[in-house]
């Protein structure tokens, strides 16, 4: 009973919102593209010395002789969600740092794309595999999370400018705690990423650094 009342929730909020969904989801996409693109089109140069510096992570990987999991790695990690949720909120209340909140959005998904188009373009298969383990088991967490905080934010940010021109008969202070808690749920989420960037991650790594 309260899972299907939690999935009509979501389902009902996606719905109302579903253009900003789309938008930022499509920036995000965006970022990947050309993110991709950039690492390929990065000079000879600096393709030797990125690919020197993983091979010199890979020959690490391969001198330990059990997985090494990373406490300060997830706590990073960790922090680093938080101060983006962070910005989210304070750029969402100021209305004004809406195209921030996108900018970011866009950015966030340009490093992933460079990050996985290197490492596909250098390592090809082998690329793939590294990028599937290394990077989806936190990112399949960081991606829903990072997107619902920015949508939450913006929508906040849009209802606080209806209200200031009189369009629209919001309770603000619900819809203030809605967005909060919304950002929190994200940030539970983005912990959880954190931690399995620290924790799980180099527990694959580890196993595929061996083929290399």
């Amino acid at each position: 009973m309260f899972l299907a009342q939690w999935r009509e929730i979501v389902r009902s909020y996606v719905e109302e919102r579903l253009f900003l969904f789309i938008l930022v989801g499509l920036l995000f996409t965006m970022g990947i593209v050309f993110g991709t693109l950039s690492a390929k089109s990065l000079g000879e140069g600096q393709k030797t010395e990125l690919l020197h510096y993983l091979q010199l992570f890979f020959q690490g990987m391969k001198q330990e002789v059990q997985p090494v999991t990373d406490p300060a790695l997830a706590k990073e990690a960790i922090f680093n969600h938080l101060k983006t949720v962070f910005f989210f909120v304070i750029l969402g209340i100021s209305v004004i740092g809406v195209p921030l909140i996108l900018f970011l959005t866009f950015a966030k998904g340009y490093i992933l794309g460079f990050t996985i188009g290197f490492i596909l373009q250098q390592l090809a298969g082998k690329g793939f595999l590294f990028a599937v383990t290394s990077v989806f088991p936190h990112y399949a967490f960081f991606i829903p999370a990072l997107l619902t905080a920015g949508v939450a934010n913006i929508d906040f940010a849009g209802i606080l400018l209806k209200s200031r021109f009189g369009k629209g008969n919001y309770r603000m202070a619900a819809e203030l705690w809605q967005c909060l808690g919304i950002n929190g749920i994200a940030i539970l989420v983005l912990m959880l990423s954190g931690i399995i960037e620290g924790f799980v991650s180099p527990l694959f790594i580890y196993w595929v650094a061996r083929i290399f």
